[in-house]
């Protein structure tokens, strides 16, 4: 996204062996800088790239690693939504959350390098360019304005956004359980035993199922985990360690005190505000003629310094186009994703999708100049994020000494991966929380703070 469900099975990631495809000249494998001996079971709440980043290193360090994922998939926002369309039953894909990934810093790069080895990723280019446009007076795209963004590539899932993050899941390899569809409603940790423990349920329901998705969260619930990492939004960290609690050391194990768990975090958590962004799924049986394949589309706010400020679109993508995407309408037809804007988006916050989308693609019609009929909609959806992307984001913490990497004995530490506090730690109980919340709106942003929250715990 740009910055403006019964218990699924246990599944045993294996590494993949996807064709090789270019690799970014700036990548450098890092994996090995993190790699330090140890042992026991790690509980990842959160399958977005924060969760995996953190799950990727505690597995590379030789723990076993259980993540659990509300969502149906793994990549966060970097996702997709596929659609049958007609008696013909044509496949038409969306990438409806993040956009694209570029490069930001070397462990992110290395990420990626490796994602293009596995053929997961394939780089947004061959057609029209993707770039940023002014918004005119009357609300259309300034075609005239258009610059194209050279400045970095931008990269894709492939054949969709959502093999993203199981390839992500998959380089983990064998120690690593990803379950999706299953909701952590509660953590508790048991200072007695030094030893966490949960409470789940199958995500979208709240009672019966299946004998065996029961005695899956029957076996997860029965399961002690050495630390936990909490990588999600804002919204989820400070409702998941809200709830959570304690072993009191008076009440013991079976005396049933409890003391809250990690008020610091909850507070952290609670103060960082997200926006809404409504994202509209348009498939067509006609081309629409603009210069770009994506625009990021605003205005220039008031003021010398003003910041850019966006109409009801903020970002539209001519999805087909992207590399590994399905033909629409035999190809005569192209695939849309439109983005609302920041103010838009939170004032429609409750507006039922049916109506978010069919006010979109009038918008839609309006901004490029086309007219647009029913009779040239095959696929109209609307989908709200809820906490797209963290407006002000927790400033970076100082790190204590111990945790940042040490030299090594007759070497030195400058080729370790310092840490930046893009975290919170409760060291006493193994306890670490990332997510974008802790640094900021892009992925790798994200991928960034569960790496770091991972590493501090291996360096307790």
């Amino acid at each position: 996204m740009l910055c403006v469900r019964s218990v699924s099975r246990v599944c045993r990631q294996t590494r993949g062996t996807h064709a090789a495809a270019p690799v970014a000249p700036t990548a450098l494998s890092l994996r090995q800088r993190v790699r330090t001996a140890a042992s026991g079971t790690a509980l990842v709440v959160g399958g977005g790239f924060a969760g995996l980043a953190a799950a990727d290193v505690l597995v590379t360090a030789g723990m076993d690693v259980v993540l659990l994922e509300q969502g149906r998939g793994l990549g966060g926002r970097m996702c997709s939504r596929t659609v049958t369309l007609g008696s013909h039953g044509e496949r038409v894909t969306f990438d409806h959350g993040c956009q694209y990934l570029t490069a930001r810093n070397p462990l992110f790069d290395a990420a990626l390098a490796d994602l293009q080895q596995r053929g997961a990723l394939a780089q947004w280019s061959g057609g029209l360019p993707v770039g940023a446009a002014s918004l005119a007076e009357d609300g259309t795209v300034d075609m005239s304005t258009f610059a194209a963004d050279t400045s970095k590539a931008l990269w894709v899932g492939n054949p969709t956004n959502s093999a993203v993050g199981r390839a992500l899941a998959a380089r983990a390899g064998p120690r690593l359980s990803a379950i999706t569809a299953t909701r952590v409603e509660q953590l508790s940790w048991h200072p007695h035993r030094r030893a966490w423990t949960c409470r789940a349920r199958r995500a979208g329901s709240s009672s019966g199922g299946s004998s065996s998705a029961d005695a899956a969260i029957a076996e997860l619930e029965s399961t002690s985990f050495d630390c936990v990492v909490t990588a999600m939004s804002s919204v989820s960290t400070a409702r998941l360690l809200g709830a959570s609690s304690s072993t009191s050391t008076s009440g013991g194990e079976a005396g049933g005190g409890s003391d809250p768990l990690a008020p610091q975090v909850v507070e952290a958590a609670e103060g960082v505000r997200s926006n809404v962004c409504w994202a509209v799924m348009v498939a067509l049986n006609r081309k629409i003629d603009v210069p770009f394949d994506g625009a990021l589309l605003s205005r220039p706010g008031p003021g010398p310094d003003g910041g850019p400020q966006y109409g009801p679109i903020a970002w539209l993508a001519r999805d087909s186009s992207k590399p590994g995407r399905p033909a629409v309408a035999g190809g005569a037809g192209e695939a849309w994703v439109l983005h609302g804007g920041p103010d838009w988006s939170n004032a429609r916050r409750d507006v039922a999708p049916a109506d978010v989308a069919a006010e979109l693609l009038r918008d839609f019609a309006h901004l490029v100049q086309t007219p647009l009929s029913s009779a040239d909609v095959v696929h109209l959806e609307a989908h709200r994020w809820n906490n797209a992307y963290p407006l002000n984001p927790r400033p970076p913490q100082a790190v204590q000494p111990q945790l940042q990497p040490q030299p090594a004995e007759g070497g030195s530490a400058a080729a370790a991966v310092p840490l930046g506090g893009h975290f919170m730690l409760r060291p006493e109980m193994r306890l670490a929380a990332c997510g974008d919340w802790c640094k900021g709106p892009r992925a790798a942003d994200a991928y960034l703070t569960g790496w770091e929250a991972a590493t501090a715990l291996l360096r307790l």
